[in-house]
């Protein structure tokens, strides 16, 4: 009688066969790097990695997502959760694991009047436990002050803002 595999056995033979399929991949990409035989920009390094981390945080996030979410289809009769943002080609992320288990996940958004970046502190399940800060480009304001970077802080109710932000608001008509 023939032994029917677990979905644990499955799952470790799959996993260890596609990531050792993947790995040497990755390594040929790094021979690329040798400029002896082949000429590239930073540019292109950007947009290689940048796609390669974009599709590893999206896989990352399929493992992380409870089954119930995937694919969900919208619906305005449930609340709207705006710390749900996952990484799209319209909004990449960038993740950083840390020490405790924890991730610092900077979700962009490329949008053509007000590009912004915004950090987020997960804690591991893709629901960011807190957004940390934002900088945020405003074309509407003058020189240094278009970069908008703001901080937010459990003990403060307004944002923290990056001094030459701050500089134009404080300023006093004498």
């Amino acid at each position: 009688m023939k032994h029917k595999e677990s979905k644990e056995d499955r799952f470790h033979r799959l996993a260890e066969a596609r990531v050792n399929k993947i790995i040497p991949m990755i390594r040929l990409l790094g021979n690329l790097s040798n400029t002896g035989i082949y000429s590239y920009s930073r540019h292109q390094v950007e947009q290689i990695f940048t796609a390669l981390q974009l599709e590893l945080v999206k896989a990352k996030i399929r493992f992380l997502q409870p089954q119930g979410k995937r694919n969900k289809r919208f619906s305005l009769s449930e609340p709207y959760d705006p710390n749900e943002m996952r990484a799209t080609e319209d909004h990449p992320a960038f993740v950083i694991p840390l020490p405790d288990g924890t991730y610092l996940r900077a979700v962009g958004f490329p949008n053509e009047d007000y590009p912004a970046i915004n950090i987020y502190w997960d804690n591991g399940t893709n629901a960011p436990t807190e957004i940390l800060c934002f900088a945020e480009f405003n074309q509407e304001k003058q020189g240094d002050m278009r970069v908008c970077i703001g901080a937010y802080r459990s003990d403060e109710e307004d944002t923290t803002y990056y001094e030459p932000y701050m500089a134009e608001r404080n300023v006093t008509d004498d």
